[in-house]
């Protein structure tokens, strides 16, 4: 056993028994746990980064001169940050469902779980209808009046937004239904439920770009129809089940079904109608837990808006390489990423059993875990960045000039993102999102619009690319040493969902 291994014996020791969890995870050290839940999410980063990284390429691949290779790469580039805000809802109810089905799954629960996954799929839907409606009417103010872009860039994001943007109304549901599952500790279902996502939407877009032609339209109209089919799939897992657990139940109620089975049984999450019905107390305790996300990533976005803003300014091969940089880190997020949705229902379910101590535990071993991978890939980046880049900046000189050296500032940032995303997620698991929504605001607040007005008002001959990155590892690192005081002062184990 390692070191941490036995630290966990000894806690566990100390419970008395306690603190045991059901299901597939009964009887499973820590390691073994978070390894159980982390590889499903980690194969479906995986494949999202693959899928994600498809659309990129086919679109740097439209232009054959490098200055239109660079206006498409800083068009669909943008469109990220717009979409970004249209999913701030979604994101919210996918939280609040992660919080309290975890919760309840740990305690036992399972009616109470199950009724929140239920009232959770239908404010997914809402959430989705809004966030499209939001994104369509805001596209065009946000691309050509707050962002400094190249006509062709505009025409490139525009066009993909209009489009777009109603692939919301079925993210709504599938998002909103994959975190209650993923707090049930059933990460496998949402892994191929991704996995059709993004599957079909590679062979939708390629389909539509190769076959038909239809450019930056149909990398949108691929991404639509993606989704949409997974949902239709998702509804239909969710009906079996139901099917499936009438028969088991034969007229008891869930809690009473599962009292009489083996204490380690966990009955899967499926669809009720009558659960279906809206009900504005449960729908409000869901959104009390996941709205200060939302309001944090809300403010998270805007901020970005402006840092994309000045980056905007430096020109478009600049916008492209952030664009590029960001996405060959989300490389270093697969396991990251996935150790940090393993930590957070793990969180949530040890503190539905009532051992805080396992809980703490569990975010400990999540961000060594996570320091070590993301640390690991930031040492890869920066001995090989070309290899990385040349896959989307092949077509341009500019854009391998811009990002090269960012993705080489990428072994400075790794370690600190690691522990501040690991600590994040763990405490959002646990529910604790209005204080994380506080850090995130007043580091980056400072950070990334203060210092960096002021960098841009004072001395912008000297901004660059590299600067400003080099800037978010200090933001990143200021966060960290904050989160991780309040992670020893054990408020977030105290808060009710």
């Amino acid at each position: 056993m390692s070191v941490g291994d036995g630290r966990e014996g000894k806690v566990r020791a100390a419970l008395h028994g306690k603190g045991q969890l059901g299901g597939k995870l009964a009887g499973k050290s820590l390691p073994r746990q978070i390894v159980h839940i982390a590889l499903w999410p980690l194969l479906e980063q995986v494949m999202s980064f693959i899928c994600s990284s498809t659309s990129l390429f086919l679109a740097t691949h439209m232009g054959t001169e490098g200055d239109v290779t660079e206006q498409i790469a800083s068009g669909i580039g943008v469109t990220g940050y717009v979409m970004w805000l249209g999913f701030l809802m979604q994101g919210a109810v996918g939280m609040g469902a992660t919080a309290i089905v975890s919760r309840m799954t740990g305690a036992r629960k399972f009616g109470e779980a199950n009724y929140t996954a239920n009232q959770a799929a239908m404010l997914g839907l809402l959430a989705g209808v809004l966030s499209a409606v939001l994104m369509y009417l805001t596209a065009d103010f946000l691309v050509t009046k707050v962002l400094t872009l190249s006509a062709y860039a505009q025409e490139v994001a525009l066009t993909y937004m209009h489009v777009g943007c109603w692939v919301a109304i079925f993210s709504g549901i599938v998002f909103a239904v994959n975190a209650a599952l993923r707090g049930a500790g059933d990460t496998r279902t949402p892994f191929f439920i991704m996995l059709a996502v993004d599957g079909l939407n590679i062979v939708f877009s390629l389909l539509f770009v190769k076959v038909f032609g239809m450019f930056i339209e149909g990398l949108a109209l691929g991404m639509i129809a993606g989704m949409a089919v997974a949902a239709a799939i998702l509804v239909g897992i969710l009906v079996f089940r139901s099917v499936q657990m009438r028969r088991r139940l034969a007229g008891e109620s869930l809690d009473a079904y599962t009292a009489s089975q083996s204490a380690t049984y966990v009955p899967p999450l499926y669809l009720s109608p009558g659960d279906l019905l809206p009900n504005l107390r449960s729908m409000y305790r869901i959104l009390s837990i996941g709205l200060p996300q939302a309001l944090e990533i809300g403010g998270i976005w805007l901020i970005q808006i402006y840092v994309l803003r000045v980056i905007s300014g430096l020109g478009d091969a600049y916008v492209g390489a952030h664009n590029i940089a960001i996405r060959i880190e989300s490389m270093s997020f697969l396991p990251g990423f996935a150790i940090g949705m393993a930590g957070a229902t793990l969180v949530g379910q040890y503190l539905g059993t009532g051992s805080v101590r396992m809980a703490l535990e569990t975010i400990r071993k999540c961000v060594l875990y996570s320091v070590i991978f993301m640390g690991l890939m930031g040492v890869v980046f920066y001995a090989f960045p070309e290899v990385f880049v040349v896959i989307f900046a092949s077509n341009s000189e500019g854009l391998m000039r811009a990002s090269v050296p960012v993705v080489q500032v990428f072994l400075l940032v790794e370690p600190f993102y690691a522990a501040m995303l690991m600590i994040k997620m763990c405490l959002r698991g646990a529910g604790d999102t209005r204080r994380v929504m506080y850090v995130s605001y007043g580091c980056m607040g400072f950070f990334r619009v203060g210092c960096l007005f002021l960098w841009s008002l004072f001395w912008p001959e000297t901004l660059s690319l590299v600067g400003i990155w080099l800037l978010f590892t200090v933001d990143l690192a200021v966060e960290y040493f904050i989160l991780n005081r309040m992670l020893n002062g054990l408020k977030w184990a105290r808060r009710k969902v």
